[in-house]
This record gives C-alpha cells, sequence and structure tokens, in this order.
C-alpha cells in the first residue's frame, strides 16, 4: 500500500495537479491531506473538487476554517487576511459545506493527522524546533503523525523505549521497529523552505519507507491566476523564492 500525504495546498491548482500525477506514477492508491486547501492561491474551488474527485480523506487547516468563519482570522497577516476574505467571497456552496465539515484530526490506520500541534490543535501553534517536535509526540498514538502549518518539511524519530526523538537529516529513511516518527510533510502550493517545487510525503508501507518528495510545477501559471484573481501580488512573488 502506497499512500500520498498532502499539506497546505493554498488553492494552488496546479502544483495540486502536478503532485497528484507524481505520486500516481509512484501507484499512490490513498490520499490524505493535513489541512490548508484554500488560502493565499486563485483556485479553492478547483483544488476542493480534484481532492474529491480523488477520494482524499482531508483535515482541516486555519486558512480552511478561517474561510467558513470557523476560526479568527485576526492575527493573519494583511495578504493572508486578504486572501481568506476573497476565499470565504468565492467559495461555492458545495464547497463552502465541503471546508466547515472538515475534522481537527485525523486517524487512518497506523497515522494520524493534524494540521499544526497534536497537543492542541485548535491552537495552530508552529513546530519549528526538535524541542516543539518532541512535545508532539504525547498527542498521538500511532507510528506516524504528520503535520504542515509551517511549510517546512522534517522527519523527527522517535524510540518508543526511551522516547528519545532525533531529526532525520534524509529526506527518506525505513523506519525502525520500536521507532515512531513526526513527520512535517512540507507544503504543496507554497513552500517556504527555499525550494520552490512542491513538497509532499511518500508512506509505502510494504517498502516501510517514508520519504519527502519534490515536484516542479507550472509556477507561472500559478502566479497569473493569483493575479487575475485580483489577489496580493506578494503572493505571487514569493511562489518562485520559495519563501
Amino acid at each position: 500500500m502506497k499512500v500520498a500525504v498532502l499539506s497546505d495546498i493554498h488553492s494552488n491548482i496546479e502544483a495540486l495537479a502536478a503532485v497528484i500525477k507524481d505520486a500516481k506514477d509512484w501507484g499512490g492508491c490513498e490520499w490524505l491531506v493535513a489541512g490548508d486547501i484554500v488560502g493565499y492561491g486563485g483556485a479553492p474551488n478547483e483544488c476542493i473538487e480534484m481532492l474529491r474527485q480523488l477520494g482524499a480523506v482531508c483535515i482541516a487547516g486555519n486558512h480552511d476554517w478561517g474561510a467558513v468563519e470557523k476560526t479568527s482570522i485576526y492575527y493573519f497577516n494583511s495578504a493572508a487576511r486578504q486572501a481568506v476574505l476573497w476565499t470565504s467571497k468565492n467559495l461555492s456552496a458545495e464547497s463552502r459545506s465541503y471546508l466547515e465539515e472538515l475534522p481537527l484530526t485525523l486517524i487512518n490506520g497506523e497515522i494520524s493527522l493534524c494540521h499544526a500541534d497534536f497537543t492542541n490543535p485548535a491552537s495552530w501553534e508552529y513546530v519549528f524546533t526538535l524541542y516543539q517536535a518532541r512535545r508532539q509526540f504525547d498527542g498521538f498514538a500511532t507510528r506516524l503523525g504528520v503535520i504542515g502549518h509551517s511549510h517546512v518539511p522534517f522527519i523527527v524519530q522517535a524510540s518508543e523505549e526511551d522516547g528519545r526523538a532525533e531529526q532525520v537529516m534524509e529526506e527518506s529513511v525505513k523506519w525502525e521497529r520500536g521507532s515512531r516518527y513526526l513527520i512535517n510533510s512540507g507544503s504543496v502550493g507554497q513552500p517556504r523552505d527555499g525550494d520552490p517545487r512542491s513538497c509532499y510525503l511518500r508512506v509505502d508501507w510494504s517498502g516501510r519507507e517514508i520519504a519527502l518528495r519534490r515536484v516542479t510545477y507550472d509556477v507561472a501559471g500559478a502566479q497569473r491566476r493569483i493575479s487575475e484573481a485580483g489577489l496580493p501580488s506578494s503572493l505571487a512573488e514569493r511562489l518562485p523564492l520559495g519563501r
């Protein structure tokens, strides 16, 4: 069984289409999304429809719930707030209903999903440091826990015996018996680690491997869509920088 785990798509249909093609070519047959389907980009309805057709199992991110008034956007920066308000205005009734029904967390077999913080999902706290990552293992009990939110991918491995956790420096790892893993699957639609390519997580249960995968996509097309929607220009300008 090969599972593709996506996060932070952010209404970037060009990036989403490229990632889906790549995952299908790999043999992916199950699809999970760790939140933030919408926000920032110009194709919210198209991204939601593509995921629904795929049969993806999704949870909510702060932009998803912000677009349907289920969480506050007071702390969003100006561009993010404008994008959420534009998204809310342009959502179809069907898309709005879909986002309203998304849960904050989900367990799918040996994979737990939470957009931001397993210990307090509705707080939308970021996980940047190894210290913060270690705390996350208290919030899920499965073999793998996957988050997004920061748009910065990483893998942290923890021992079930003594709880010791260390960052895995490689982009892929064969998981070991007696270990659990916290993974940030990166961002499909707006990477922020200096690499403009989309990022997603591959989980190969039969091969006992987890891997962060980068995929090129039509950045110029995504930029045009943002511009044509009248969204802040900074949202288009950051895409080729991966920032």
